[in-house]
């Protein structure tokens, strides 16, 4: 296997990031997947992935990849921060929320905590995500509406 520093791992993480930020999803899985490769121990390239489907609004595929880097670092709390995130837009709150809770109770000191926090915070003040898809869906069926009517 070739080596590769951590500098240049985390330089090709960037320019997937950049290509996430600009929606050339085909391009951000292509480099993340690369990173897998050159880094097969690592879970971080895994979440990456996980979220360019969960930016796709494709739930299930960004869980399955997020449950891949809990496989690999199953103390993750980043990998379970994002998993709960799908899980509560895949409309599975009581999973998300459990998963969520283990993120912050693995995360003393890194930014994963902050992030569930922030999502248990929503959901306590009541958001889901499918009933806003639900009630977007809706408003798109009205002409009028769409118009802003």
């Amino acid at each position: 296997m070739i080596e590769i520093k951590r500098d240049d791992l985390i330089v090709m993480m960037e320019a997937g990031y950049i290509y996430l930020a600009m929606r050339k999803y085909a391009e951000a899985r292509a480099v993340f997947e690369g990173v897998c490769v050159l880094a097969p121990k690592s879970a971080v390239p895994l979440v990456a992935i996980g979220n360019v489907y969960f930016a796709q609004c494709q739930y299930g595929h960004a869980i399955r990849s997020y449950r891949k880097a809990l496989a690999i670092e199953p103390e993750s709390a980043f990998a379970k921060a994002y998993l709960g995130e799908s899980l509560l837009f895949e409309g599975n709150k009581e999973m998300a929320i459990d998963c969520l809770h283990s993120a912050i109770d693995t995360d003393v000191l890194g930014s994963s905590a902050p992030f569930a926090k922030s999502l248990l915070d929503l959901i306590a003040q009541g958001f889901d995500p499918c009933v806003l898809a639900k009630q977007q869906s809706a408003n798109l069926g009205s002409p009028s509406q769409s118009m802003g009517l």
